[in-house]
């Protein structure tokens, strides 16, 4: 599968070499972003030994990046573009994700710090509000040692690790991806296992971080269509990796699939996602994500509601769950400003019946989105 994605980017490199490629204009930077801030109140098991012991019951939460996009087309109808994204406060990953690309009638091809082909074609569940399938905020609380406490169906083997990706020109439709990922690591952390990326300048990464994932190779493919008034999206990915040893008795090679679904009409979408990770183990290790959604929008105004599952094995082949409900509003207040909100309620169980490794939350939310 790699000599295939290697000899696919080679072809396509040769390809965007032929003819002049001489730029009109050098690229110019312009900015954009999001900043998203909701306050909420909540209740939970928060009595001595339980798992949100200790906790406030309200807070404030925010997420919020400045994008830096710049284009050019080259006189062979080539783009080229460049995206940095800076996170909008002091973390350990100052600079979420950067890239560069190029676009035409190949196809297109990332290079850089994005996610992979099969994430950024993946369909599936949605909110009008902020949603339980998320990866930007959870106001509940996760219990140290519980085994799950979200849902998450996209395909995510690899996140933001340096990688390239091709993606397909949309023929009747379908778009296929291929992303190539050398280290399943992202500059000073890591995923899986020991050591660290070391950084852009660092070299050569090891081979041998007992437990880190790397090579690892993710495919997918979506359909996009409309049908008169209905509107039909689907998606199906799969990914593996090859584990650095040395082996144990329970490790094994990662393997990841996804499956997700829209399906549009008059204001309503329906959707429902699915995602499998066996967790780079070889027994009691596979982690099942299933969620639902349906939304409705009129106007400036929108509804959803929401349905999420998630399974994990544990040793003996018993399984922790997590599974929430979310109801959402939304308004619509002007270009690129929304007001929104939602409840939601949250069950964690540990296999084992540990209450400190248990959950179970009420959680109300209200706040703005913007982008600009």
């Amino acid at each position: 599968m790699k000599k295939l994605l290697f000899g696919t980017t080679s072809m396509v490199a040769a390809g965007m070499l032929a003819g002049g490629a001489v730029a009109a204009d050098k690229i110019q930077l312009g900015v954009g972003g999001y900043f998203q801030a909701f306050f909420a109140v909540g209740d939970e098991d928060d009595g001595d030994g339980e798992g949100a012991a200790g906790r406030r019951d309200h807070g404030l939460f925010r997420e919020a990046e400045i994008i830096f996009n710049g284009k050019t087309t080259l006189d062979n109808g080539i783009e080229v573009g460049v995206q940095v994204q800076l996170e909008a406060e002091t973390c350990t990953d100052q600079i979420d994700e950067s890239f560069i690309y190029f676009e035409g009638g190949f196809g297109r091809i990332n290079i850089g710090q994005e996610n992979s082909g099969p994430y950024l074609q993946h369909r599936g569940v949605s909110s009008v509000a902020d949603g339980l399938n998320s990866p930007n905020f959870r106001f509940y609380a996760a219990p140290a040692g519980a085994g799950v406490t979200t849902t998450s169906t996209p395909p995510n083997q690899t996140s933001d690790s340096e990688k390239i990706t091709y993606f397909t020109p949309r023929l009747f439709g379908v778009q296929v991806s291929a992303s190539y990922t050398p280290d399943r690591c992202e500059e000073r952390s890591q995923s899986t296992g020991s050591g660290s990326c070391g950084g852009t300048y660092s070299g050569f990464q090891s081979e041998e971080n007992a437990g880190q994932q790397s090579e690892v190779i993710e495919v997918g493919a979506n359909y996009i269509q409309t049908f008169n008034d209905i509107s039909v999206a689907l998606s199906a990915s799969y990914g593996e990796a090859d584990r650095e040893g040395p082996d144990t008795a329970t490790s094994d090679d990662l393997e990841e699939y996804a499956f997700g679904g829209e399906l549009g009409y008059a204001g309503f979408t329906l959707g429902a996602a699915y995602r499998n990770n066996n967790n780079g183990l070889d027994d009691d290790g596979d982690r099942d994500d299933y969620a639902i959604s349906l939304t409705y929008t009129t106007g400036p105004w929108g509804a959803s509601v929401m349905y999420v599952m998630t399974e994990q094995e544990v040793t003996g082949g018993d399984e922790d769950e997590f599974s929430g409900f979310e109801v959402a509003g939304s308004y619509n207040l002007g270009p690129g400003i929304t007001l929104a909100g939602g409840v939601q309620f949250v069950e964690i169980e540990d296999a084992a019946g540990v209450d400190a490794q248990e959950n179970e939350a009420v959680i109300g939310y209200i706040g703005t989105k913007i982008s600009f």
